[in-house]
């Protein structure tokens, strides 16, 4: 991530002209201005067990793509990963692409029965450009932390907020889910002659949950996690399975989030200090 292996010129001319001819304009046109036009954006999502605290631990188990505890009538709850590793392309300026997804299974369970306090997700990402194509990005991995309270289904009123019985509290009290805040709008750089006469072209990569199910929470729900106010996150009804689907955008300009329709929906991974980017070229 320092620099270019030797031979990069070559290495772009050789795979640029092994482009589909459909694509070959778009190829030459990028290797004017300088921008990839198309990203492979590959995440790759793991629970890091090692982060796990649990309320209570009896009827627990961590893997990398599933937590349970606890015991109810209906099983134990869940926290699972699905779509991992994704690999989508991504076009620069484009719309944003689904990658993973994590789904809760809220069931009722019985008080002591085992509760998940918080748990590390580690997610690794590597860009590679697509059209033209072009060495990759080193892998950076992310991490970020879910913060979690397994709520007394018969509060009233709701330790997350709202009246019991109505909205996402209609099966009684809805779980409490606080992600940690990271920035979107990540910038990195990425020279595509590695140091010839092409700009140094700087691009903005955010992650986040494309489900608008992230919203600002209730001051109790972030005290309830542990976590100071205002927190962002989400809540789900009991007894059913509710899942977050996330998304990667890249830009050639920061996009202004907070203006878009569920603006604090799009808060979610974040890249702050991950540390993506290629040297700087000295103009």
């Amino acid at each position: 991530m320092n620099g270019f292996r030797p031979g990069f010129k070559q290495v772009v001319a050789g795979a640029a002209a092994g482009v589909a001819a459909l694509c070959a304009p778009m190829a030459q046109a990028d290797m004017v201005t300088g921008i990839v036009d198309t990203w492979n954006v590959n995440v790759n999502a793991v629970f890091d067990t090692t982060s796990v605290v649990w309320q209570s631990n009896a009827n627990v188990s961590a893997s990398a793509s599933q937590l349970t505890w606890g015991q109810g009538t209906s099983g134990p709850s869940s926290l699972t990963i699905s779509n991992s590793p994704a690999s989508p392309n991504a076009n620069t300026n484009g719309a944003a692409v689904a990658t993973i997804a994590v789904t809760h299974g809220n069931n009722p369970i019985t008080s002591g029965t085992g509760e998940l306090g918080q748990v590390n997700l580690l997610s690794t990402l590597t860009l590679t450009p697509v059209v033209p194509l072009a060495p990759g990005l080193a892998p950076a991995t992310i991490s970020f932390t879910i913060h979690f309270d397994e709520t007394p289904n018969a509060d009233n009123p709701c330790l997350g907020g709202g009246t019991n019985g109505v909205g996402v509290n209609i099966n009684g009290c809805a779980d409490i889910f606080v992600i940690n805040q990271n920035s979107l709008n990540f910038p990195f750089f990425y020279d595509l002659d590695g140091g010839g006469s092409l700009p140094n072209q700087m691009y903005f990569i955010s992650f986040f949950e494309e489900t608008n199910a992230l919203n600002a929470l209730p001051n109790g729900a972030c005290t309830a996690t542990g976590v100071p106010a205002p927190c962002i996150g989400f809540r789900t009804p009991e007894g059913g399975a509710t899942t977050f689907d996330f998304a990667a955008l890249i830009t050639t300009e920061p996009v202004n989030f907070a203006s878009e329709p569920g603006g604090l929906a799009l808060l979610g991974l974040g890249f702050a200090g991950v540390g993506l980017t290629r040297r700087r070229k000295t103009n």
